[in-house]
């Protein structure tokens, strides 16, 4: 990728972004200003050498140049540092955030499932920006000042001696355009770098996840075999990066001792006959060499922090060719009296890349339901058989062109429908949608803000909250308040569940899809929920997946999928009595 197609818009968009930007000019402008000084200084100290009183005048004029070049860049760097900060965080805020507001589409038979887990993204994010943090600790934004330093030197020596300040400045301009030339290939070297240990870190999350359920079981070495190509990949291309790194160095090392050589070549054609201006042409090849020393050892951070510019860049883009939703604070709930939903057919294909081995082929055919708002669906049916399918279907997480789902009022007209593709309708869709989950996300903040989402809580929200605690008296219990924060390590399942559940009823979700947990809760925790769930169905449809036999007996419509396929669907005492699937199903969960 070219550096000219970065989205620099994305990485310097925040608030604040301007004022330190002007800073860092006008600290650029000042450094400037003190580099055109320095020569006349040093050149005035050596020729007042001789004459006490403007010998000291000299001196006092480099000590006041020293300090205010020691605060400039004091400041310089502080600002730095903030404006780093600021974009680190901006950055992660911004991609993670798109990555939550996307969702997969499969339209005309193209579907890529699950094409950046949390996993993974989280990895991608850490490694990228951490080498903008780098930036930081290495010093490489001093890079900055010191070359419009030595620029305003070089074209202030112009005026000294006009055969060296040429000579000088084009071997210098000459060495550093080699420099950064070769540094191209570098880049490349550390793109792949990068790449490899977004691969590893992916591995590494992999393997972490399914520790405890492999550890005491026979996994034949599951984690080094799955880890070893990666690591071994990574390895490869860090040392190779660090050959480059340290042979491009060294090479830089040695320039100080050529510079010094070509002035005394060149000197007897210069027809310099002052020591002073010697004496600045020594010191401005010692100031000068600096900079040309921090652009070979600093380079490889620079150009680590332009590859993950560029990567972030490329999973952004990504994104944005995909579908998103639009991030709405506060939603306002759609009137409609029932729902239909049509799928012809929806099928998972192959994702790029997968051998035909690693793929079994799933479908759902031939779905047609009809709720009213108000109802309980529940969905009920074997493991494999497609009720996680159709409950992202419903969520509007995946979709096909040949999905139709409809809202409609009491007099049967048409509030919302949303057919394959149609994004403004899915948004407004999504919109309506509430997910309570066994893996249902709960922030490390305040309860407050986890149920709300807002980090300015909303005047009503106590209101709400007082309303809570009488129909649920399990919150009383539990004592928890709006202003506590939730450590999430310390919360069940099904205390997650439960705060998920109050967020869609403060949010005044209309459809609200359930994943109901099958075993592991208490009693009053499951009473609790079930209070939640009666709250939210006044308003609201529910369908949830099924696993106990209370829940079966209070939906108002049971759905049994089988195979992608709706088996049966009514109330539990007419499938008692009419489907075998079902009562083979009520059977084994009674076993349980």
């Amino acid at each position: 990728m070219n550096i000219s197609n970065i989205r620099w818009h994305n990485f310097f968009a925040f608030r604040g972004a301007k004022q330190l930007f002007l800073l860092l000019a006008l600290c650029l402008v000042i450094s400037s200003i003190m580099g055109a000084l320095t020569p006349r200084f040093i050149a005035e100290l050596s020729q007042n050498y001789s004459v006490e009183k403007s010998f000291y005048q000299s001196m006092w004029n480099l000590l006041y140049l020293f300090i205010a070049t020691y605060i400039n860049r004091t400041i310089f760097q502080l600002t730095s540092n903030k404006l780093i900060q600021l974009m680190v965080d901006h950055v992660r805020y911004h991609c993670y955030r798109k990555w939550l507001l996307s969702y997969e589409i499969a339209i005309d038979n193209s579907f890529d499932r699950d094409k950046y887990p949390q996993g993974e993204v989280m990895a991608r994010l850490m490694s990228d920006t951490e080498s903008f943090r780098e930036l930081l600790t290495s010093g490489s934004f001093g890079i900055f000042i010191d070359i419009f330093f030595i620029c305003a030197s070089m074209a202030s020596f112009f005026s000294l001696n006009l055969f060296f300040g040429v000579t000088l400045g084009g071997l210098e301009v000459l060495l550093v355009l080699v420099l950064l030339f070769v540094s191209r290939y570098m880049r490349i070297i550390f793109h792949k770098v990068r790449a490899a240990r977004g691969v590893v870190s992916q591995t590494v999350a992999n393997v972490i996840g399914g520790m405890s359920d492999s550890y005491y079981n026979l996994h034949q070495s599951y984690a080094s075999r799955s880890g070893r190509k990666s690591f071994n990949d990574f390895f490869y291309h860090q040392i190779r990066a660090n050959v480059w790194d340290s042979g491009y160095y060294s090479v830089v090392e040695s320039l100080y001792p050529l510079l010094l050589v070509v002035i005394v070549v060149l000197f007897p054609y210069s027809g310099v006959v002052q020591a002073a201006i010697i004496f600045a042409v020594i010191d401005l090849i010692q100031r000068s060499i600096g900079p040309i020393k921090n652009i070979a050892g600093k380079i490889a951070n620079i150009q680590r922090a332009i590859t993950g510019m560029e990567r972030i860049t490329e999973f952004v883009e990504d994104l944005d060719r995909g579908v998103s939703s639009p991030l709405i604070e506060r939603i306002v709930p759609l009137e409609f009296d029932y729902m239909e939903i049509e799928i012809e057919r929806f099928e998972y294909q192959k994702r790029e890349g997968k051998p035909d081995a690693n793929f079994t082929p799933f479908s759902l055919c031939d779905i047609s339901l009809q709720a009213a708002r108000g109802e309980m669906i529940g969905i009920v049916g074997a493991s494999g058989g497609g009720k996680s399918t159709l409950l992202n279907i419903l969520a509007a997480n995946i979709l096909s062109d040949t999905t139709r789902i409809s809202l409609f009022s009491s007099d049967k007209n048409e509030v919302l429908s949303v057919v394959g593709g149609e994004r403004q309708q899915i948004f407004r869709y999504r919109e309506q949608v509430g997910i309570v989950s066994q893996d249902s996300h709960i922030f490390s903040e305040t309860l407050a803000f986890n149920i709300t989402l807002q980090e300015i809580v909303p005047e009503d929200f106590a209101v709400f909250w007082d309303w809570v605690r009488r129909k649920i008296p399990h919150l009383i219990q539990w004592g928890i308040m709006p202003e506590d924060r939730i450590q999430t390590n310390l919360l069940s399942f099904g205390q997650k569940q439960l705060l998920s559940a109050i967020r869609s009823c403060y949010l005044k979700k209309t459809i609200v899809l359930f994943d109901e947990i099958s075993s592991g809760m208490d009693s009053e925790l499951e009473q609790a929920l079930r209070e939640v769930i009666k709250i939210i169905q006044k308003n609201a449809l529910i369908f949830t997946v099924a696993h106990r036999l209370e829940t079966i007996f209070e939906a108002d419509q049971v759905v049994v999928i089988d195979q992608g396929v709706i088996k049966a669907k009514g109330t539990h005492q007419v499938l008692l009595d009419q489907s075998i699937t079902y009562k083979e199903l009520v059977d084994s969960i009674t076993r349980h």
